[in-house]
């Protein structure tokens, strides 16, 4: 019973095998898991996929319930459950508990709050950088390729932002806030940027590769630098904190305040374009750059000062 139970373990294995494993568990339990949820929600709902590509003005009510439904199932079935499968499976025999859990000090959640409001002028100013970006006149038809996927992006992105009421702006936060900083968070910090310092033996390599990947995979290609600065943060966040709340945290801020401001501006003014020319914008970020740097040397320190008691003792 010893060996068989050790089979199933995956913390005393090189990385390039935890890493295959996790993404064999990803591919087949989040992918069985997706299939079968979304043929429930067929039946539940009386509609179909097709509410992927409808403009707003096209879906029913029942269409905005299913596609709520597909991108809760999306976090769950893809990114949380094989993620939890995963960290069981890594976590030593010898270990009673996941140190990547623990709370922090309600002093650590209040300066990852404003780190993450710190953030916001950062990836607004990069993000329109990115959007005026083009591929050389050869690569026009990727180009063009790029541009439609990030039109779809946003499209479903916009209808599911749409909070006609309270509850329902308590519920995009839910699907499109809490969700998706649980389970990227589990998976991209907690699962593959774990893996990845195993594999490399850096930090630093571990954390900006797995930073590549998680704005690569968002196939927002526009919005890749903006998200890729937030994957370090949150990367940086957890490696030196130790614990994946405070990125779970800034990225749930981080996806929470558009929410709140689609509902008290309305989607026609949230998604109106700024008029500030972007030299104006430059000349803001000095401050919130260096607030938000002095609060991740605060941890970076924090960690060093950790890790000397340790040798010490």
């Amino acid at each position: 019973m010893g060996d068989k139970k050790r089979h199933f373990k995956l913390s005393a294995e090189s990385p390039l095998y935890q890493l295959f494993v996790s993404l064999m568990i990803i591919m087949g339990v989040g992918i069985t898991l997706s299939i079968i949820l979304s043929l429930a929600g067929m039946m539940i709902f009386g509609s179909d996929l097709t509410v992927l590509e409808k403009s707003k003005t096209a879906l029913s009510n029942k269409d905005f319930g299913f596609l709520r439904y597909l991108l809760i199932i999306q976090d769950i079935s893809l990114l949380i459950i094989p993620s939890v499968i995963i960290f069981v499976m890594m976590k030593p025999e010898r270990t009673a508990r996941l140190n990547e859990l623990k709370i922090p000090h309600m002093k650590e959640v209040g300066l990852v709050v404003i780190l993450a409001f710190c953030i916001f002028p950062v990836t607004s100013f990069t993000g329109q950088i990115n959007a005026g970006m083009h591929l050389p006149e050869g690569l026009s038809g990727v180009e063009k390729w790029m541009i439609e996927k990030e039109d779809h992006a946003n499209s479903i992105l916009n209808q599911s932002l749409v909070s006609p009421s309270f509850s329902i702006m308590i519920l995009n936060l839910f699907i499109i806030a809490i969700l998706p900083a649980i389970g990227e968070e589990l998976f991209f910090r907690g699962v593959l940027q774990k893996i990845f310092y195993n594999l490399f033996k850096s930090g630093h390599i571990a954390i900006w590769f797995t930073a590549f990947i998680f704005s690569t995979l968002h196939f927002q290609f526009f919005g890749f630098v903006p998200r890729f600065i937030l994957g370090l943060v949150f990367g940086y966040l957890f490696f030196w904190s130790g614990t994946l709340w405070l990125p779970v945290i800034s990225h749930f801020v981080n996806n929470a305040v558009p929410v709140i401001m689609a509902y008290i501006q309305g989607m026609e003014k949230f998604n109106a374009t700024t008029d500030t020319p972007l030299w104006k914008q430059a000349i803001a970020l000095p401050l919130p750059i260096t607030i938000g740097l002095l609060i991740l040397f605060y941890f970076r320190n924090k960690s060093n000062d950790k890790n000397e008691n340790l040798i010490t003792v």
